[in-house]
């Protein structure tokens, strides 16, 4: 009886711990679905009215706007740094894990005080490079700055899976035939999935998330990322707050299927570290 009573009250905590969390997700299409007098009112209505909901926003946020050309930017922008990035990290996780040399553990505190830097402290001088060599109104100029700020954290991320994963696996592979990159690349990186799909889901939010370099690296309207889009629904002296709340409620599609596709391999590295233990 009393395991049942902790068992009620964990599932309760989280419940409620959920529910905070989620809350600003669900006002947001709550605001996409009810006028906007309703929602500016002096006591907006918890639960919306369903003789005023409509849905007119979403297609006039369509109609009115480039929304398919920013989302196939901001899709494009995110799997390009997901290539670079994690092909990057894995190495140099790799890399630091496996070799303990002076100049190894130099490079490691570089990338972790690299990752202290805030991104509006680095955009003049990507500004400044990329303006050199044509990169500014361009996918992989957004593509490298996104990279740059996401390789330190997704090393030290992967060099953690790295240091849990057993010497001797490699070295076992290596004496069946393997050099080391094919042990590195068929032992080492299957093992580590679990890794790459955390620090592939951390990289996808944050270049999904971005502003300063997209806002700042373009200009023109149909190279803009969805998140410099939402702006443009923000008007001098007043703001769609329909429209903008439906544009933000579509802009979070593709990062929930990534989710779901990747959420897989989250829970079984969560599994095999049970099992470990």
């Amino acid at each position: 009886m009393a395991g049942r009573t902790h068992d009620l009250w964990v599932l309760g905590v989280c419940a409620m711990l959920a529910a905070i969390v989620l809350f600003p997700v669900y006002w947001i299409v709550m605001t996409s679905i009810l006028p906007t007098e309703i929602m500016l009112s002096r006591n907006p209505p918890l639960l919306p009215p369903l003789s005023r909901v409509t849905f007119d926003a979403y297609p006039e946020v369509f109609a009115r706007k480039p929304m398919l050309t920013w989302l196939a930017n901001s899709v494009t922008v995110v799997l390009g740094t997901l290539a670079v990035t994690i092909l990057a990290a894995a190495m140099a996780g790799y890399s630091l894990s496996r070799f303990s040399t002076k100049a190894q553990q130099a490079m490691g505190f570089g990338l972790l005080a690299s990752k202290m830097l805030p991104g509006s402290l680095v955009i003049i001088p990507f500004f400044i490079m990329f303006s050199k060599v044509g990169l500014i109104e361009t996918k992989l100029g957004l593509i490298l700055a996104n990279a740059a700020i996401a390789v330190p954290f997704a090393t030290w991320l992967l060099k953690g899976f790295f240091d849990a994963i057993p010497r001797e696996l490699e070295q076992a592979a290596m004496i069946d035939g393997c050099n080391e990159w094919q042990a590195f690349r068929h032992v080492v990186l299957p093992i580590a999935r679990p890794g790459i799909a955390a620090s592939a889901t951390y990289v996808a939010i944050v270049t999904w998330a971005d502003l300063v370099f997209a806002r700042t690296l373009m200009s023109k309207p149909e190279n803009w990322l969805v998140t410099v889009g939402l702006q443009s629904f923000m008007g001098e002296y007043s703001v769609e707050w329909s429209a903008l709340m439906a544009a933000a409620t579509i802009s979070l599609v593709p990062m929930l299927i990534l989710f779901f596709l990747l959420e897989p391999f989250l829970v079984k590295g969560m599994t095999q570290g049970s099992l470990a233990n």
